[in-house]
């Protein structure tokens, strides 16, 4: 049974550190409030970029989950597998703040209003609701491990967890608005839109739910398990599979295209009007066409690449297991920057305005000015 800790337990076990804002977040359309930037985990800024110029770094000294911070009102937010969330100005590095969850922080804060959502595993509870301008968490949840980054859509918070359940939360009080068993674990984050809700399953499945009541409306056997989240655009759903197959599905669980790879795929697919851009195991990156999948472009890296891309207009940056941050021209695949941060680089990038926040496997944050 879910059990609801208030304010009193959770000052209690969570005192350690200091992380408080001095004014609310007004949510702005340039932040990046959760993993993909928004439900449908676009990763799309509207600015056109030439490329990166470095401003800042900073040694957490701890290890990151395989997802990107977050970043809204100018303030970066960062959880590690020690279980501490981190904050910093976006422009300048400085360190704002840290609080400690306890358990193991393998994904993306949630910035909703004045509140951090932040999920953990391996810990007595596993959902916390803080409030970043009184500083005190004001409820939380026990689940199962949470292993992928919770979903805000329209006053709403989608949670999956490692033991096959998917919860739709009140982001304010912790009511439980559904709860839906799924027959493996769900290691994905959920993308949502008004209708549906799309998540990738152990059991080979990808399903589609009302993200009203959380009922089932379709599933596609994907041939494997689905360990990479789905992105959508108004009418497709774009996801890789363990098989090594990017599958492109129309909103009522159709195939479209498929795309095969060979090799596992793990970094969520991003598109924009013409191109489907993703990494692979097999250590490239690519981009094929949004209309029937034909191969416009890839780069091939050194090493696996996990960690999904993020995009301007122009160009779109990854990271990769050979611990370069890479930027490149969306239209021709060419290169125009590859930075070595000397570490393996399994976090997405996050944008905010003209700034772009990546994590290494250095324990380092990266903070950069686009160009």
């Amino acid at each position: 049974m879910i059990r609801v800790f208030f304010i009193m337990l959770s000052f209690v076990f969570f005192s350690c550190g200091s992380l408080r804002l001095s004014q609310p977040m007004t949510g702005a359309a340039s932040g990046w409030p959760m993993f993909g930037q928004n439900s449908s985990h676009t990763s799309m800024s509207n600015s056109v970029s030439t490329g990166l110029e470095k401003l800042w770094d900073y040694d957490v000294s701890a290890g990151f989950g395989d997802l990107s911070s977050t970043i809204e009102n100018g303030v970066v937010f960062i959880g590690t597998l020690k279980g501490e969330v981190y904050s910093f100005n976006v422009k300048t590095g400085d360190k704002e703040g840290s609080k400690s969850f306890g358990g193991a922080i393998f994904s993306s804060p949630v910035i909703y209003d004045s509140l951090m959502i932040v999920a953990s595993s391996r810990s007595s509870e596993n959902l916390f609701a803080y409030d970043l301008l009184s500083g005190k968490t004001i409820w939380s949840q026990k689940t199962d491990d949470v292993e992928s980054p919770p979903t805000m859509y329209d006053s709403s918070l989608y949670v999956t967890t490692v033991g096959g359940d998917l919860y739709r939360f009140n982001p304010v009080t912790g009511v439980t608005l559904f709860c839906e068993h799924f027959p493996a674990p769900l290691r994905v984050s959920p993308a949502v839109d008004k209708s549906l809700c799309v998540v990738g399953c152990d059991d080979g499945n990808l399903y589609g739910v009302s993200s009203a009541d959380g009922k089932q409306l379709w599933k596609y056997d994907a041939g494997s398990p689905v360990w990479c989240s789905a992105s959508m655009n108004d009418s497709l759903i774009f996801v890789g599979t363990n098989a090594g197959k990017l599958l492109v599905l129309r909103k009522n669980g159709t195939l479209a295209f498929d795309f095969a790879t060979g090799e596992k795929i793990l970094s969520m697919p991003i598109s924009d009007d013409r191109r489907i851009y993703f990494g692979c195991n097999d250590g490239n990156f690519y981009a094929i066409s949004v209309v029937n999948g034909a191969l416009l472009w890839k780069i091939h890296t050194d090493a696996p690449i996990i960690a999904p891309a993020s995009q301007t207009k122009s160009q779109v940056f990854f990271g990769s297991f050979d611990e370069n941050l890479y930027v490149v021209d969306k239209s021709n695949g060419k290169v125009d920057q590859k930075i070595d941060l000397a570490g393996r680089v399994r976090t997405s990038p996050a944008i905010y305005e003209d700034y772009l926040v990546v994590c290494a496997e250095n324990s380092s944050v990266f903070g950069f000015k686009i160009k």
